[in-house]
């Protein structure tokens, strides 16, 4: 049965190169599809994601969003001094590199410096306590030309802030996530609005220290970290959009494979019909054409899976694209599915192909 179904591709080749290169390109677009949904997701929430965080507390008609919730800091202060929480600010702004007029969108994030929130630095020194304003930023920011020394005006405080570090995978709402102190946070809002903090944020999982936040605020909720990012609207409503396009692509691919294969076994009915006259089975036909089909998916679905690792190799680093093994291999089993059932449903027409028939049409 395999020598005769490798004999048949051989022997058909074009046709079944065809074939193959229809389902290359479908398993290609959903795989690639899949890196820009992974790579715009962490884009927008790495720095939720790799924060050090069980819960937040915020407000509750926040809507389970960070930037819309605020504690005055003299209520957040009336809170025992714990290290199992702190106190986080969040702000998107531009600010404006010093020397020329180039200005770079950024989220600040207000975090105690020496505190779990703060990220490893990777390149440069971390943020001090003293009143210096200093940045730790992504590393993503660098595509902008900013470099360690450089100086970002901020103009509604009028505050200059100096990049003393890089930090890299944190990125918040598609921009680079810069880390200042809490003191560089409080003097920053001073000159514009009663300064505040978004959110307090608890390190593991205690209910004690629950309960004692919510007691001295009581104006808040404990959500988690899942909680927040569904909050997103961009996220939810990027994801439900490339998922959406996913669904479709493997719809179409299940109507697409399943018309190629119908039309391959049409033209194939004479030679079934010949090999059924001389005592062929169903079940042996049936198998071999189930096996080139086998055949030709494992190829074309290996070939798409080298073919977006390769891509996420070419692509320039601005482009948000992950290679998740496990999700590519999970849409690689539903394709090879979509394959063989497509195929299934074309041998019923094996079965019902009359030999009689199919030798009175042999020439």
């Amino acid at each position: 049965m395999l020598t005769h179904s490798i004999k048949e591709i051989c022997f058909f080749k074009l046709r079944y190169i065809l074939i193959g290169f229809i389902l290359f390109f479908v398993a290609a677009l959903v795989f690639i599809i899949n890196g820009l949904a992974n790579g715009l997701a962490a884009e927008n929430i790495s720095s939720l994601k790799n924060m050090n965080a069980e819960a937040f507390y915020i407000a509750k008609d926040a809507n389970n969003r960070i930037e819309q919730s605020r504690f005055s800091i003299s209520d957040v202060e009336k809170i025992s001094k714990d290290d199992r929480v702190e106190p986080l600010g969040l702000q998107m702004l531009s600010l404006k590199k010093s020397g020329s007029n180039q200005k770079v969108d950024v989220t600040i994030m207000a975090v105690h410096p020496k505190g779990f929130l703060m990220p490893e630095v990777t390149e440069g020194k971390s943020i001090a306590t003293s009143k210096e304003p200093q940045l730790v930023v992504n590393n993503s920011i660098k595509d902008d030309g900013v470099k360690i020394g450089d100086e970002l005006y901020e103009e509604n405080s009028e505050t200059t802030f100096t990049v003393v570090g890089f930090t890299e995978k944190e990125t918040y709402s598609h921009t680079p996530v810069a880390f200042i102190s809490l003191k560089s946070w409080e003097d920053m809002l001073g000159s514009q609005v009663k300064p505040y903090y978004n959110a307090l944020v608890l390190k593991n999982d205690n209910q004690v220290v629950k309960s004692d936040v919510k007691g001295s605020l009581g104006s808040g909720v404990w959500v988690s970290t899942d909680d927040v990012i569904k909050g997103m609207p961009s996220h939810q409503a990027e994801q439900t959009s490339l998922n959406m396009m996913l669904i479709f692509l493997i719809i179409i691919a299940v109507f697409v494979l399943g018309a190629f294969f119908y039309i391959m076994t049409i033209q194939k009915m004479n030679q079934f019909g010949v090999l059924k006259a001389i005592g062929a089975k169903n079940g042996y036909l049936i198998g071999t054409t189930m096996l080139q089909v086998f055949f030709i998916s494992v190829v074309s679905i290996s070939v798409a899976v080298g073919f977006t690792k390769l891509m996420q190799m070419l692509l320039p680093s601005s482009m948000p694209f992950i290679f998740n093994g496990v999700l590519i291999l999970t849409y690689a089993g539903i394709l090879m599915v979509v394959s063989m059932l497509g195929a299934l449903l074309s041998t019923v027409n094996i079965i019902k192909v009359d030999p009689l028939q199919a030798i009175g049409r042999v020439e």
